[in-house]
């Protein structure tokens, strides 16, 4: 039988053990037994779960054991406990505030990794001294907004006044690094982006339907208001893109954002994912949270892509973990909270089917974004070759590349564009020759891509909105 981590190791290092003989010290002192015999093996407990967490972490991480992150929920939990009663019953200990220094420094020596549960810890740390019940019973008023943390007093306890400019500095530069942390990435446009709708091929269809829908509410909102008054339409305030992968639904995001000239931020659900228990759920929370912050400083619509929806958004009868359905639950109320804001939700997932009917719901215009069919290939084609010097010659044999668009018939966007660069190469390596027809039937021969099956991801295909075939 082996040993439980969690007992295996005496509590050696790790917590700030001067402060930990303070808070002994006042235990000593306290009259009422019962409450301090409680506060004393809590506070025992807390410190053997962090020796057996900073013992495993010296571990690889195929050597974790599986309890690992449940180790971790429990000390964090237990930690902010104890943060609670000792910050109400030992105030003169200013507890929160010179743990929050000792992991600071610990955390920044370590790598300052978001990933690591000091993070965590810091973040409930900081949230102790400026949400709940502490020094002089101050709160912070509800719709207060995020302010960086920065400690009153240092690890001995002593109030950092203004005699410690340095210090206060450090910590104010540090605070601002944590209150930083961000769920959204602005898109920043390259080289290989597309400047519009011009440089999409195909997808005929959505981009009627994005043009009519969003871009002229965008472009023309005296239009848009009168569309309104007179015949009641809306601009569809979610979209959600789904079908095989490689098909170019974040492309085509990525175009709409050109065509309205308005930022464009990307949501992506799997860095909000952490194994702290109800963290993940918060984590989705504040994204949402943040855009609508940066849409109500916007004169037009925020657009927002949430990649991969289905990491979140799962069906809920598929799990039952409190923790998965809550977040589903958040996920669900994030969404509605972001309606009546300047707020445009791009959604796109590979698995339909594994959605949640309700977060199915959520969204307003559901586009199925099917594999290109030949005339998007074409087009694709000729936006590929028409970079290439060597390729212009092949473009002008229209029977050629008809013949190279029907053997690309069922691979995906991407694959096509990977394909037609494998057959440059086959040219190149043919003495510099001309593209030719014949090192595409090599390119699709050789190619480790592979067709995807249609029927995996075309969901409740009589109720689909629109089929789309797209190519870029």
């Amino acid at each position: 039988m082996k040993i439980s981590p969690i007992t295996q190791y005496k509590p050696t290092f790790g917590y700030d053990k001067k402060l930990n003989r303070e808070l002994k010290a006042a235990i000593r002192e306290t009259s009422d037994k019962e409450f301090s015999y409680s506060i004393a093996a809590l506070n025992n407990y807390c410190n053997n779960l962090e020796t057996s967490i900073r013992e495993i972490d010296k571990q690889s991480k195929e050597e974790k054991p599986k309890h690992y992150d449940d180790i971790v929920d429990i000390f964090l939990n237990c930690k902010d406990t104890l943060t609670g009663y000792i910050s109400v019953a030992y105030e003169q200990l200013n507890f929160a505030d010179r743990e929050y220094l000792h992991y600071n420094n610990e955390f920044i020596q370590n790598g300052s990794d978001p990933k690591d549960w000091r993070s965590e810890l810091l973040d409930r740390l900081s949230e102790w001294t400026q949400t709940k019940y502490y020094k002089n019973k101050v709160t912070k008023p509800k719709d207060a907004g995020k302010e960086p943390y920065v400690p009153k007093f240092d690890e001995e306890g002593r109030e950092i006044t203004g005699d410690n400019d340095s210090k206060k500095a450090e910590l104010q530069k540090r605070a601002k690094e944590l209150a930083s942390k961000s769920f959204l990435e602005e898109f920043k446009p390259t080289a290989q982006t597309p400047k519009g709708f011009k440089d999409v091929a195909g997808m005929t269809e959505l981009k009627d339907k994005l043009e009519n829908g969003i871009i002229e509410y965008i472009n023309n909102p005296e239009q848009a208001q009168l569309d309104f008054e007179e015949y009641g339409k809306t601009i569809p305030k979610s979209i959600l893109l789904y079908g095989p992968p490689g098909c170019g639904k974040t492309y085509i995001t990525q175009a709409l954002a050109s065509e309205v000239q308005t930022p464009l931020y990307l949501l992506n659900l799997s860095k909000t994912g952490s194994h702290y228990i109800n963290m993940t759920s918060k984590n989705i929370k504040e994204a949402f949270d943040e855009a609508a912050k940066i849409a109500e400083k916007s004169d037009k619509p925020c657009l927002v892509f949430m990649d991969e929806v289905d990491s979140f958004g799962f069906d809920r009868t598929s799990r039952t973990e409190n923790e998965d359905v809550k977040q589903v639950a958040t996920l669900l109320q994030s969404l509605d909270s972001v309606k009546d804001a300047n707020v445009i939700i791009i959604g796109a997932t590979n698995k339909y089917n594994l959605l949640d009917p309700a977060v199915k719901r959520r969204f307003t215009s559901k586009v199925f974004v099917d594999v290109p069919e030949k005339d998007a290939i074409t087009d694709l084609l000729s936006k590929k070759l028409s970079k290439y010097s060597k390729g212009h010659k092949l473009l002008e044999d229209k029977e050629q590349i008809d013949s190279i668009a029907h053997k690309l018939q069922g691979y995906s966007n991407d694959s096509i564009c990977k394909i037609t660069d494998d057959a440059a190469m086959n040219a190149l390596k043919r003495n510099r020759a001309e593209i030719s027809l014949q090192d595409f039937e090599k390119a699709i021969k050789e190619t480790s891509e592979e067709k995807p099956d249609r029927k995996e991801y075309i969901a409740d295909s009589k109720k689909i909105q629109n089929k789309i075939g797209f190519g870029s």
